[in-house]
């Protein structure tokens, strides 16, 4: 008997795109890489689109090094995670956690806490 494998897909969201220079696309939105409920709306996109899960990482620095490079505007991926669990019911949600930078204990319990959310 043969096992069925399922692929799981996620999307990693940057607001206005992964090329350094799509945010002058017309149609980047880049005016509203820093208002939460664009990404909320993308993760409904994505949730509609049936992906597996959203993914956001986290970023210790800004490296924007030239006027032409992508705006450099990152919201905290946990706190922007919460925000997409109160408009999402199935999609996964993942983000990654500086284990220099953050608390054990505070990290644990933030995650915690989202996981919660329903």
């Amino acid at each position: 008997m043969t096992q069925t494998r399922q692929l799981n897909i996620g999307v990693l969201i940057y607001g206005c795109g992964h090329h350094q220079a799509a945010w002058r696309m017309s149609n980047s939105s880049v005016e509203r890489i820093g208002d939460i409920s664009y990404y909320q709306s993308l993760a409904q996109i994505a949730e509609r689109g049936l992906f597996d899960a959203i993914f956001f990482a986290d970023n210790q620095s800004f490296p924007a090094q030239s006027p032409s490079d992508m705006p450099a505007f990152w919201f905290d991926p946990l706190v922007n995670l919460a925000a997409i669990a109160q408009v999402t019911q199935h999609v996964g949600l993942v983000a990654t956690i500086s284990s220099t930078f953050a608390n054990p204990y505070t990290a644990a319990r933030q995650l915690l806490s989202i996981d919660s959310y329903e």
